[in-house]
Order: structure tokens, then sequence, then C-alpha cells
């Protein structure tokens, strides 16, 4: 009997493991398809030039034309995927039916993927042991020595200019709002790639976070030529015939000569007769950072130029960070497509009523700007995931309607609380926060109202669960360190970054979780000594203790 409940049990455990890979396969299909997608945007172009080399020997056109036929066959069952999802949706009672073919398909799309990879690798192969043409040979060796999930966000590096200090942060972001890096798990996905083009040195790290992580960092010059190169051949910066413009930026100095991607808008005659090749453009990024308000007017200018030409409709990022306050325009709120919008270090003082209709943002970045009040369609913006505001300001959030849909926000910072910020009915409805950074003001003559206020962010932040970074401050209005009100953050498993300006109980010390790795503490007025508890933290690595008012 024992025997046979044994084999039961191992039967159930392989059962149970076959059904989770078809879930799994089920639920990623639209995953593979993506990844599909932009490997035969890599993968097409890369044959086209290989084709067009004399002497190829008969192995390798055999290879390619096998190659050619997996691109036919993955194009049919990525677009018939594409088909029945939309089937499955507007069905009613035939909708698990459409399921089962979906998950017929998406076990065929592993294996198309699989495939590809697989042959992508022979044929790299292929072309090392034949050295046709040096310069393409290395070209290829090159290309293959990058994992092909990497290449798109490598080559969107080419977008910034040369010698360029870019924040990690911003560019994990601007990943995932292109769609370089899939569906799931998106922003440690695409912080795993950004460590891997490290460890490839396409990226040089140039400053690091106290924690080890990096900060700052810049492109590779020999690198980025090449990508340049490799870019321009494989229309990464334009559509697949390299006739249409999809990525553009604008460049401090004169536009790069090969490549009509990069332009100067400022003082720039000819940009005002041209706008019509922007239509299609689908990620805009400034890097003027002059002085003065002509960059931040001609901007301005050229954006609602395109704009009314019917332009940038399928806008997907428009990045001015530090351009100096740029003149936006109300027309802003027909790009309805924008998922990223990046105003950092504009200084700009007012954003335009028009953003209220950008309801697919997932990016809004407006810290160190002089905006004083978010519009109050911030709360029904669904989609938005990390949202930056200028703490410095103080940038208000108003007050919510009867229903807050903002519950997809993972990053809130910057915020600014007060005695009349909507604590209770507004932001503790947001509970998938994992980075919080919140500056609270107390004043005097509203110390029971403020008072309130701190215990309702304390029940907030208790409830949650996925927070991983919390920045908390409180200050009177002599710019002293207040009452934080916190007792216990043993309701946080997964934070591990802790920042407390501000007067605490000693018990909190004792109501910490196991999970943290650094810890900050200023103007705190402890009454005991903190390295007796703090020292027993199984993963503590970075302890910080800083005198009041710091």
């Amino acid at each position: 009997m024992a025997d046979a409940a044994v084999v039961s049990s191992v039967l159930i455990e392989q059962f149970s493991d076959s059904v989770c890979g078809y879930i799994n396969q089920l639920t990623q299909g639209h995953y593979v398809v993506t990844r599909i997608r932009y490997e035969l945007e890599t993968l097409i172009p890369q044959l086209e030039r290989i084709e067009a080399e004399p002497g190829l020997s008969i192995e390798t056109e055999e290879l390619i034309a096998t190659i050619r036929d997996v691109i036919r066959k993955a194009e049919d069952l990525t677009e018939t995927h594409t088909k029945r999802e939309i089937q499955r949706d507007a069905a009613t009672f035939k909708a698990p039916i459409y399921e089962l073919k979906i998950l017929r398909i998406s076990k065929q799309l592993h294996g198309v993927n699989e495939d590809i990879s697989r042959y992508r690798n022979q044929l790299s192969e292929q072309l090392r042991r034949e050295l046709l043409v040096p310069g393409l040979a290395a070209a290829a060796a090159e290309e293959q020595s990058i994992p092909s999930y990497l290449r798109r966000c490598m080559r969107y590096l080419i977008l910034f200019p040369p010698g360029f200090l870019v924040r990690t942060r911003r560019l994990i972001a601007l990943w995932v709002a292109e769609g370089l890096v899939g569906e799931e798990f998106v922003e440690q996905t695409a912080e795993n790639y950004l460590n891997e083009l490290i460890a490839l040195r396409v990226l040089l790290p140039t400053s690091r976070k106290r924690n080890g992580k990096v900060k700052v960092c810049k492109i590779d010059a020999g690198r980025r030529e090449a990508m340049l190169q490799e870019a321009e051949k494989s229309n990464f910066l334009k559509d697949r015939n390299g006739k249409i413009l999809r990525l553009v930026d604008d460049h401090n100095e004169a536009a790069e000569s090969n490549g009509d991607s990069f332009i100067h808008i400022h003082g720039n005659p000819t940009i005002s007769s041209s706008v019509q090749d922007y239509r299609d453009v689908i990620s805009f990024l400034s890097f003027n950072s002059q002085e003065g308000t002509k960059p931040g007017e001609d901007i301005g200018d050229f954006l609602r130029r395109c704009i009314s030409a019917g332009c940038f409709i399928w806008l997907r990022v428009l990045d001015l960070e530090r351009v100096f306050r740029p003149k936006l325009t109300e027309a802003l709120g027909k790009l309805i497509a924008i998922k990223y919008l990046g105003l950092r270090l504009t200084y700009l003082e007012k954003l335009p009523d028009s953003v209220n209709k950008l309801f697919n943002l997932h990016v809004l970045d407006v810290k160190h700007t002089y905006i004083s009040f978010l519009p109050r369609s911030i709360w029904r913006m669904q989609y938005l995931r990390h949202l930056y505001l200028s703490e410095a300001y103080r940038t208000r959030f108003p007050d919510p309607p009867s229903q807050v849909t903002l519950t997809a926000l993972q990053t809130l910072w910057g915020a600014f609380v007060d005695e009349d910020t909507p604590v209770v009915g507004g932001l503790d409805k947001l509970l998938n926060i994992r980075k919080l950074a919140l500056s609270c003001r107390s004043r005097a003559s509203k110390e029971d109202e403020m008072s309130r206020q701190l215990e309702a962010i304390k029940e907030w932040i208790s409830n949650l669960k996925l927070l991983e970074s919390l920045r908390l401050k409180s200050r009177d209005e002599d710019n002293e360190a207040a009452d934080l009100k916190l007792t216990s953050l043993e309701g946080n498993p997964k934070l591990s970054s802790v920042y407390l300006l501000g007067k605490v109980h000693s018990t909190i010390l004792r109501n910490l979780p196991t999970s943290l790795t650094n810890i900050t503490l200023s103007g705190s007025k402890l009454d005991l000594d903190p390295f007796e508890v703090l020292g027993k933290l199984p993963n503590l690595v970075i302890l910080g203790l800083l005198v009041c008012g710091v």
C-alpha cells in the first residue's frame, strides 16, 4: 500500500507539472509573440545582407532557406495567435474553445522561438567557418556575441549623445515604455538587462549608489559607433522599409551625419518644412540643455506644428529632461498613446490642462519642476506605474474622485503631505506601492490635523505588503525634525531600504523586517543605543545615523 501511495504521489506530481507547463505556455503566448517579432526585426535584415554576398556555400544557402521557412511559419503563427485572442475576447459561450486553440498555438510558438534561436546560432557558426568577407564575418560575430534579447535594448543606446551620462533609472523606464523587455516583471527584467550590458562592457558605470547598484553610466564610444552603423543597416530607427522615421532625438549639436533621426531643432530653419517626416514617430527625446528660454520655445513650437500636422499620433515616449521650461502645447492631449512623459529638471511651472487626457501614461516624471498641483485626473490613470514629484516645491495631490483607479502605481516619489493632503480615501487606496518617498510638513496651528494625517500614513504603510524602499520625512514649520508616528515596519516583509527623518519611538527598532539591508535614521531622538538592536538584523549592510535637522 505504501508503494502504491508513493507511485500515486509521483503520478500526481507529474500530472501537476504537465498542467502547469501547459498553463505557462498559454499565459505566456502573447509574450512569446512579442519576442518572436523582435527577433524577426533583426534577423530578416541580417539574412538579406548575407544573401547579397557572393560565393555563399551550398550549406549556407540551405541553412538560410531553412531559416526562411521557420520565419514564414513564425509569421503565420503570430498572426493566427493574435486573431484567436481577438475572437476569444469577443466571444461569450465559445470563449473556452478559443482558449484551447490559443493553448495549441502557444505551444507551437514556443517551439518556433527555440528553432529561431537554434538556427541563428548555427548560421553564426557557419559564417565564422567560411570567413566570408572579413568585415561581414566580424560584424556577424559581433552581432552574435550579444544575446538576441539584449540587442534592441543595446541599439536603443544610440539615441543618447556620445559621452552622455545617463541615469539607470531613466534608461530602465524608457526601455519599459518602449516595450523592449516583455510584459511581465518588466522593471526587474530591464534591470537584469542593464546589468548584462554592463557585464558585456557595452555600458560603463560612472557612479554607484551606497548599496553598490549602478546609478549613472555611459555608452562605450567604440561600441556606440558600431551600433550606429548596424542600426542604420537594420533600419532600427525607421520602419522595415527604411522610409518612415520611428525614433527621433534632438541633440545640442548639429545632427549626426549618418542618420536623419538625429536632428537639431534650435535655430534650424529646415525643420518647419519637414514636419511630415515625423508622422509615425513613436519616440522623441531631446538632449538640448542650453540655457535661456529659446530652446524651450523651439521645442514647444516643434511639438505644436507636428501635432497640428497630424504627426506624433503614435508617440509613446516624450522625454524632455533638462530642457529649460519647454512650452508645452494644449494639443499634447491628442497624444493619447504616450506612456512616458519625462519633464525632470525642466523647471516647468505648469502642466497643460490637456494632460488629463493622457490615460495611457505609465511614467510621469516632474521631479525638479515648479509644478505645484497635479491634475485631478491623476487619480484615474489606471496604467500609471511610476510618479516622480518635486519634493522641494511641494507638488500636491488634488482631492480624489469617488472612485480611485490609480491602482497600478508602484513608485510614488517626492510627494508632499500636509494637513490638507487626501491621505484617507486617496493615497491609502494605493496598495501596490514598491517605492515610496513622502515629505510631511506640520504647522503649530494645525498640529491635531497633522497628527491624524501621520497616523493615517502609518496605517497606510502597514498595508503596503510589496514595499521595498521607504523614504519618510517629517518636519515642522521651522524645518526641525518632527514626530513620524511610526512604531513598526514588520508588516512590510519585502522592505530593504529605509530612510527616516523625524522623531521615532524606540519600539520601531524592535519591529523591523529581517529583509532590511539599508537603514538611515536622522533626527530620531532615540532613547536607547540603536546598535544593540540593529546589529541583530541578519541582512543589514548599510547603517546611517544622522543628527537632527540634517
